[in-house]
């Protein structure tokens, strides 16, 4: 069998830092543009804890301790999944627009990836 082609470096305009600092701005932007979202998600994370405020009595018994590992368990799994949550709800938009720019050379996966986390890190974590 022959070997597979050799695959081409793709060659952008821009240095990746350019685009880095491009998408980064274009995603704050949305970030910043959903105002509705962001008072969502904090009512959300207010009413979580005020939930698991009031299941979790902690003191400083052995009981407590076992509380808290289950709490910080319970909260880790919640925050992945509302993260996940909104990024399954975000994609297919997205999808379409980074393929078409994708294909017109425009920027590269990394600055792009790197960019829409930073950028959203902040609501997620809220």
């Amino acid at each position: 069998a022959a070997p597979p082609p050799p695959r081409r470096r793709r060659t952008f305009a821009a240095s990746r830092l350019t685009q880095f600092k491009l998408l980064f701005r274009r995603s704050w932007r949305e970030v910043a543009r959903s105002r509705a979202t962001l008072g969502i998600k904090v009512a959300q994370q207010l009413m979580i804890a005020a939930i698991y405020g009031n299941i979790y009595n902690l003191d400083d018994s052995q009981r407590s301790i076992q509380d808290r590992f289950g709490l910080i368990s319970l909260v880790a799994i919640g925050a992945g999944n509302l993260a996940i949550a909104s990024t399954v709800r975000t994609f297919p938009k997205e999808k379409a627009i980074v393929l078409a720019e994708r294909a017109k050379n425009i920027y590269g996966v990394l600055p792009y990836f790197a960019a829409k986390v930073l950028a959203e890190a902040p609501v997620s974590v809220a």
